[in-house]
């Protein structure tokens, strides 16, 4: 597929009709996109087959809604903005989730610049970073607070000129993942995606996930608890057993899972 049909059926399958490259595209695309297809790690605990090529992404992600993890999502929103000539390059982030622990860079994410004024303003623009992510994009200005529904965010620069992606979790700031602003390539993104997918002690490998936002609340399963985020406040559902996990992919999160896969998921993840 050429990326001008992908990105045909992307913003269709999105409803979004106007391609005017501004703000307001680049939120539509972010918003709807978190909110249509879920953040899964399916296809690593089964040992599927995950390549990053666009065509492919758009076959799994949008026509089977089959979802998948960040070098996924944010593979395919950046192929689209660059199709929308917006101007986008990669970063890659350490998630630390509020640690000083030496971590690989294991997150893709979008660095996009608008126009604004008589200048451009820079985003940080994440598809693909489950019940913590942002909504919109974020204006990638130190310090400032940036409220988006129900959660808030910022992003704060580090004495080593590096950046913090931050999320106001029980009154104070947490930190997500550090990037810069070096650059990086899909080769890069590559090397990142194998270690995320194959390495034995990865958390993708060792844990299930998935996730889908709404704009008004957050469905989020771990292993085996559904959480359940609104206003602040959290509400945890105990899986009771191989059928309920069955259940919850196909109907909660409308995923297409036989029930042999949920018992194999329940068996290894119940505990």
């Amino acid at each position: 597929m050429t990326p001008e049909q992908i990105c045909d059926e992307y913003l269709s399958q999105l409803d979004i009709s106007d391609r005017t490259p501004s703000l307001a595209l680049v939120r539509q695309l972010q918003q709807r996109h978190v909110t249509r297809f879920t953040f899964n790690n399916l296809a690593a605990l089964l040992q599927q087959e995950m390549p990053l090529e666009p065509g492919f992404l758009l076959n799994k992600i949008v026509r089977q809604n089959r979802g998948g993890y960040c070098f996924e999502h944010n593979r395919l929103a950046f192929e689209v903005l660059c199709s929308l000539g917006i101007e986008a390059r990669i970063l890659l982030a350490r998630v630390l989730y509020n640690t000083e622990e030496d971590r690989p860079r294991t997150h893709r994410i979008s660095l996009v610049s608008l126009p604004e004024g008589e200048g451009t303003q820079q985003y940080i623009v994440d598809t693909g970073f489950g019940h913590f992510g942002a909504r919109f994009p974020l204006k990638l200005v130190p310090g400032l607070v940036q409220e988006q529904g129900d959660n808030c965010y910022r992003i704060m620069q580090t004495d080593a000129g590096d950046f913090d992606f931050q999320i106001l979790k029980e009154g104070a700031f947490f930190t997500l993942y550090r990037f810069d602003l070096g650059r990086y390539s899909e080769a890069d993104c590559l090397t990142s995606h194998f270690f995320s997918h194959k390495y034995p002690d990865a958390a993708f490998l060792n844990n299930l996930v998935v996730c889908r936002k709404y704009d008004d609340h957050t469905l989020s399963l771990r292993n085996a608890e559904l959480h359940r985020l609104a206003e602040g406040q959290s509400q945890v559902e105990k899986v009771a057993d191989a059928g309920a996990l069955h259940g919850i992919l196909n109907e909660t999160f409308g995923l297409d899972v036989d029930l042999a896969v949920a018992q194999y998921l329940y068996q290894r993840f119940s505990a």
